[in-house]
């Protein structure tokens, strides 16, 4: 892996980024068969009571994943991902256990919009460890109810990291973009309690 480095977001928090090992980034065809890999239907989450599906595809594998008074079941494992997840504990937090794929196709508008992520069922401390692959998308930090924002770029075979105490403090996003016009896909791998 190249080296980590540190992009500071103010009050004392930052996001980490670095590159995965080169045997780690999917190939043409390794990215075409986990392209394949997302639902048929879109998975639907609750915002301002009421149920409305994401603007992309996303599919939990090896710990459920509850967030917005949903359950993401998991489906186990392929190959790719037990590599991911191995490379991840032992670089990041030993207590990584699932992963959170999620399909952004840039012809048909695909984003996700600010967030924090769900602190429920999560280990307390642990990490968020983004990879991406794919088209290069802006990752776009801001404050938890304050302005402005900074744009870190996803790249392919990218590594995003955001501690505990940053999710607390910062929404993360993955912005619409009208000059996305590829396919990207991300894997959030987070510990939970089982």
């Amino acid at each position: 892996m190249s080296e980590l480095r540190s992009i500071p977001l103010g009050d004392a928090c930052e996001v980490v980024v670095g590159q995965l090992p080169r045997e780690l980034v999917p190939d043409a065809e390794g990215f075409q068969a986990l392209w394949e890999l997302h639902p048929s239907e879109f998975h639907e989450i609750m915002i301002h009571g009421r149920q409305v599906p994401t603007p992309r595809w996303q599919q939990a594998y090896g710990a459920d994943y509850h967030y917005t008074g949903r359950v993401n079941r998991a489906l186990p494992l392929v190959a790719p991902m037990e590599a991911w997840l191995a490379w991840a504990r032992e670089t990041f937090d030993v207590r990584l256990n699932g992963l959170l794929l999620n399909w952004y196709d840039g012809t048909v508008g695909h984003y996700i919009g600010k967030h924090r992520d769900s602190d429920v069922h999560r280990v307390e401390g642990s990490p968020i460890v983004t990879l991406s692959f794919g088209e290069d998308r802006a990752f776009r930090m801001r404050p938890w109810r304050g302005e402005g924002f900074t744009d870190i770029p996803a790249v392919n075979g990218g590594v995003i990291v955001i501690s505990w105490t940053t999710n607390r403090a910062f929404t993360h996003e993955v912005p619409a973009s009208a000059r996305a016009r590829g396919r990207r896909i991300s894997v959030t791998l987070r510990a939970f309690d089982t």
